[in-house]
């Protein structure tokens, strides 16, 4: 009696088809990291990999495709550390926010290449898939800092400025990213503060990734942690030191 084997075939394709496509963007990422964005062309990519570089348009559409999934890669990363951050403290927003906080400076510190990659100045050799990425971390970050910085709303509303202070233009444009990341149920005054949370950490980090401040810093850590200390005091929560916010949910 004949077996058909053909299922086993077809899961075997598949196999090697998704290893083939670890291996691209596993290459993809070594390349951004010993040499930047322009260093991540297919015909380098096809060479690391030992393939012809016709042979990825079997995978990705164009390289900006690749770039595009490239960042999907670096953005599911750092949500995952944020996750597991939050995770640690279940039942406390305000906790989860501050671990949250460090999880993202201890990341982009460890990942300088990427985090320049998605939220740096893009190369014009990207400029046409950089607004996808930007709307991708925007989504993703945005709406998982968004949960518990919600939750802390409804617990205890900090101040915020009202909705008669905000400029017509401004309330249109919160009104848009209130949007994007999932926080319609929250006030605009409550998404301009949730954004000037963010400045401060994408300031903080910026300084730190791209060296801003080398000429002086050798150690921006304090430097995060007082931008840690001011985005308490924004939310109106208190700040807890590095060690001391990890020992538990008392």
């Amino acid at each position: 009696m004949l077996r058909d084997n053909g299922g086993a075939v077809t899961n075997r394709r598949e196999r090697l088809r998704a290893a083939l496509d670890r291996d691209l963007r596993r290459t993809a990422r070594r390349l951004l990291v010993s040499g930047g964005i322009d260093a991540v062309t297919l015909a380098a990519i096809a060479r690391e990999v030992g393939i012809t570089p016709p042979a990825i348009y079997r995978y990705y559409k164009s390289r900006d495709d690749l770039i595009y999934t490239l960042a999907e890669d670096v953005i599911g990363e750092l949500v995952g550390e944020l996750r597991a951050a939050a995770a640690e403290h279940p039942e406390r927003p305000d906790r989860q926010l501050i671990a949250m906080i460090r999880a993202f400076t201890g990341w982009a510190a460890k990942n300088r290449a990427e985090y320049g990659f998605v939220f740096g100045v893009p190369s014009p050799t990207v400029d046409d898939v950089y607004r996808e990425i930007a709307k991708a971390w925007t989504v993703k970050i945005g709406g998982t800092f968004g949960e518990p910085y919600l939750r802390l709303w409804r617990q205890r509303p900090f101040d915020v400025p009202a909705e008669s202070e905000l400029e017509p233009a401004l309330q249109k444009q919160l009104d848009s990213y209130r949007a994007l990341v999932g926080l319609e149920r929250m006030p605009l005054g409550a998404i301009l503060v949730f954004i000037e949370c963010w400045s401060r950490m994408y300031a903080s980090m910026s300084f730190d990734v791209f060296g801003l401040m080398s000429a002086t810093f050798t150690d921006m850590t304090p430097m995060h942690e007082r931008m840690c200390r001011g985005v308490c005091e924004l939310l109106g929560i208190e700040y807890e030191p590095p060690g001391k916010a990890e020992t538990g949910d008392s």
